[in-house]
């Protein structure tokens, strides 16, 4: 019998809810809460499956330039869909973490992010990463930013970039 590999890190990109409310005639709304409610099955079985970690990438910076509406229907699905995760995750003992930038997130949800994180740092049977406020153009950004000072300062020769 040939042995089971299993990752030990496994990435998911949530992408296409709206688009597939949308196409059932419903409010993109709806697509987004049915991609929450499939995505907390999915997680606690994969993480409860010997994966060590698990990434979702849940809402990327470019998610900012969607209307004010579908913006803040996700905020606060997010509050209260972590809120959820925070007691289900701790019965399985997952630990959440969060990846991605806190501006301009907001403030009700950076403080439900430190509570879930406080109330399950301690658990050891696998880490759902959520990355929130994430992107690819800002992460270049960010960086060549990092390297043009360290190189101003003398701390880095470009020829070593």
């Amino acid at each position: 019998m040939k042995e089971e590999k299993i990752p030990t890190h496994v990435g998911i990109i949530m992408d296409g809810n709206g688009r597939w409310a949308t196409m059932r005639g419903l409010k993109r709304s709806a697509g987004h809460k049915a991609g929450f409610n499939t995505l907390k099955t999915l997680a606690t079985h994969i993480l409860n499956s010997g994966v060590k970690v698990l990434s979702i990438f849940a809402f990327s910076t470019e998610n900012f330039s969607r209307s004010k509406e579908e913006v803040d229907y996700l905020m606060d699905l997010f509050v209260t869909g972590v809120k959820t995760l925070k007691k289900e995750f701790s019965k399985y003992n997952i630990k959440v973490i969060f990846s991605g930038r806190s501006k301009p997130l907001p403030d009700k949800v950076l403080k439900e992010m430190k509570k879930v994180e406080a109330y399950t740092e301690n658990n050891t049977n696998g880490i759902f990463n959520i990355c929130l406020n994430y992107g690819g153009k800002a992460e270049i950004v960010d960086t060549a930013k990092k390297i043009a000072k360290l190189v101003k300062e003398g701390k880095l020769n470009i020829e070593d970039i």
